[in-house]
This record gives structure tokens, C-alpha cells and sequence, in this order.
């Protein structure tokens, strides 16, 4: 593990934008960011699942998904850091369940949607309007019925601007406080129906 924590840190000192701690997601954080999918697969009428993670990193996150995935669902990851698509490429290239894509989010395109949708990514390194424009393309990656998971380091205010802010708000399933990571960290899953998004898009046009 200290391994990977000083090659990541090393990542983080060459490109702040692109990676957003000096610390791999500790395996706290990535467990409690997928106890909404373990309740969903906890179901025996579960369907196939078609999964998303953006922004891998070193792939802690990635190894408590893939722990909980089965034959029938899919895994897709799309990681834009050459490196870090090298190193989660070493790991499950020849899972069949598993793609990995090296690309930036807003230039993917799949041909389905996905039921739930994983997120490390620095927004609050980034500037305002490409936060918003991957929300947006977070959104429209949505199935009929979707959840969104993702975390915000705690040194960090709670929305970095209204419309994040104003989508919490609108689809907000769960919130919980994580203070076995480096930072703390506070994870949001967003419960995303398609007549609850369509609703949205009419009163909010720029946020969905």
C-alpha cells in the first residue's frame, strides 16, 4: 500500500487537475461508496447491471466493485490519466466483464445506459463549466433508474457551485461522513428516475 500511496502522490504533484488527493481512496471510503450496489444485487430478482465508474486512479474503488460484480453485469471504466489506464489495465484486462476505456468522460460514448455510476474525479480542481458539463454527461448516461455515487474531500466547502449543488438537492438518496480516508471525505448517492431528471430539465434547463 505505501507503494502505491507514493506513486499517486507523485501523480498528484505532476497533475493537480487531473488527480485529486495526495492518497489513494482508502478502502473505507471505496466500501461505503458501493453498499448502495451491494443492496441492489442483494436482491435475487436483480437484473444485469450495466456499471460505471469514472476516474479510477489507482483503483481502489475499481477492486470493491469488481469484487461484487457477476457473470451477467458490466463494468465499464473510464480513466483520461495514461498512467493510472496502464495500471487498472494491468489489473483487469482480461476480466469479460470488465472494459477499460482510456478516455476523457466527455468524450464517451456508449451505446446503453447505466444503473449506477461511480465518480472519483477532482471537480473542485477543475474548472466550473467542465464540472458541469461532465454532470451533465453523468445524467444522460443515466438509465430509467439509476444511482449516482460520489465523494467530496471534507477541506473542501460542500458545492463548489449552485447547479452541483441544485442537483444534490434534487436527487439526493444518502449522505454519509468518512474520516478513514486521507482527507475525510463525504460520499453522496444520487437516486436519478428518469420522470424525476425529465422534471428537472424543465424547471433547470442548464442543469440537466
Amino acid at each position: 500500500m505505501k507503494g502505491k500511496s507514493l506513486e499517486h502522490l507523485l501523480y498528484f504533484l505532476k497533475d493537480l487537475k487531473r488527480v485529486g488527493a495526495v492518497a489513494p481512496s482508502s478502502k473505507f471510503l471505496a466500501k461505503d461508496l458501493v453498499v448502495q450496489l451491494q443492496n441492489k444485487l442483494a436482491d435475487t430478482d436483480c437484473k444485469p447491471l450495466n456499471i460505471l465508474e469514472v476516474g479510477a486512479g489507482t483503483g481502489s474503488l475499481t477492486k470493491q466493485i469488481a469484487k461484487h460484480l457477476r457473470p451477467q453485469d458490466s463494468l465499464d471504466i473510464v480513466e483520461i490519466h495514461k498512467k493510472f489506464y496502464q495500471i487498472i489495465g494491468s489489473k483487469y484486462r482480461l476480466n469479460d466483464n470488465i472494459r477499460i476505456h482510456h478516455a476523457d468522460i466527455l468524450n464517451f460514448h456508449p451505446q446503453k445506459n447505466y444503473d449506477f455510476i461511480f465518480s472519483s474525479l477532482p471537480y473542485e480542481n477543475m474548472p466550473e463549466e467542465i464540472t458541469k458539463q461532465i454532470w451533465e454527461k453523468k445524467l444522460s448516461l443515466c438509465s430509467q433508474r439509476a444511482y449516482i455515487s460520489y465523494f467530496k474531500y471534507l477541506k473542501f466547502g460542500d458545492f463548489k457551485s449552485d447547479f452541483e449543488e441544485n442537483i444534490v438537492n434534487t436527487y439526493k438518496h444518502d449522505k454519509k461522513l468518512v474520516f478513514l480516508n486521507i482527507p475525510p471525505a463525504k460520499i453522496y448517492t444520487l437516486e436519478i428516475k428518469q420522470r424525476d431528471k425529465e422534471q428537472a430539465a424543465i424547471k433547470s434547463p442548464n442543469v440537466a
